[in-house]
């Protein structure tokens, strides 16, 4: 009777193993759409617009650049125009000779082959980074991590009428960490308001040091608080949404928002966004 019983236990797994088909999922190819990644700040150090266009949603080849395209950004309070210049590469550049001021509206627009594309944003304020914390830790635990440095930022939101959204970046060694769940935001210094004026919550603070990772003694930790708008605050949690959509209750993906349009015609489609941000920063090193 147990050999019979694990016959037929066998019998089920072997049928359930050698079902599986595999499935070519074919989509419909659409015209290339054309890309502008325009985040700009107020740092002293050379500003990037890259232009590229979509390609298909398998595709494991890096977006095609665009090049020959005009782009400017038009500072709308002193009427100053700053010409970005073509690096043949997709990535147009423009190092600072004057600087960009907080409260300033300015106007991005891109001009190729007969299209015209713009946006607008404000440069809003930002608060300051007023010291990073280092903090050995065992390795181990949930993200079975090495042995390193965790670090932390202290500061504080400004306090004011008005809620502050900021988007706060870290480095290791120059190094972006620029996955989706890395993605660190905040509105006045939480996740929401009523914050205002606070120091920076716990998980935003420790946030510079993103979840499975650590610093090695004598690595170098910058941090960053660009501010951002309502806007681009929405944007950006829907693109850590969207980027970190797995699993189980994983949703339908949706395409991600713009705020850029083409002033000339319907036909040739655009997306990106365009964002000013004033910069609060500082380094230290891990020990």
């Amino acid at each position: 009777m147990k050999t019979l019983k694990l016959f037929f236990v066998l019998l089920t797994v072997i049928s359930l193993t050698s079902c599986e088909d595999v499935i070519q999922v074919k989509l419909d190819e659409g015209d290339p759409i054309v890309t502008i990644d325009a985040f700009i700040n107020d740092m002293q150090l050379q500003q990037k617009v890259r232009l590229t266009y979509t390609d298909g949603y398998f595709s494991q080849k890096p977006n095609e650049p665009i090049i020959g395209a005009t782009v400017t950004v038009k500072d709308l309070t002193t009427g100053v125009d700053y010409i970005f210049n073509d690096n043949n590469n997709g990535d147009y550049v423009w190092t600072p000779t004057d600087t960009l001021r907080v409260g300033h509206n300015y106007e991005l627009t891109v001009t190729h082959q007969g299209n015209v594309y713009k946006s607008t944003s404000r440069m809003n304020r930002t608060s300051k980074v007023d010291s990073i914390i280092s903090e050995f830790k065992e390795g181990g635990g949930l993200a079975a991590t090495e042995p390193g440095y965790d670090m932390a930022f202290l500061g504080f939101d400004i306090p004011g009428d008005t809620v502050d959204y900021y988007w706060i970046k870290s480095y290791r060694n120059g190094v972006f960490f620029n996955k989706g769940g890395d993605i660190n935001i905040c509105a006045d210094a939480a996740f929401g308001a009523g914050a205002d004026g606070f120091p920076f919550i716990t998980p935003i603070a420790q946030g510079i040091t993103p979840f499975g990772e650590r610093f090695n003694k004598f690595d170098v930790c910058r941090v960053e608080i660009h501010s951002i708008n309502l806007e681009t605050y929405n944007f950006l949690t829907q693109v850590q949404t969207q980027t970190t959509n797995s699993g189980l209750f994983a949703t339908s993906p949706e395409n991600v928002k713009t705020n850029i349009k083409n002033t000339t015609s319907d036909k040739t489609k655009v997306v990106g966004w365009f964002c000013m941000s004033a910069v609060g920063f500082r380094e230290r090193v891990a020990e």
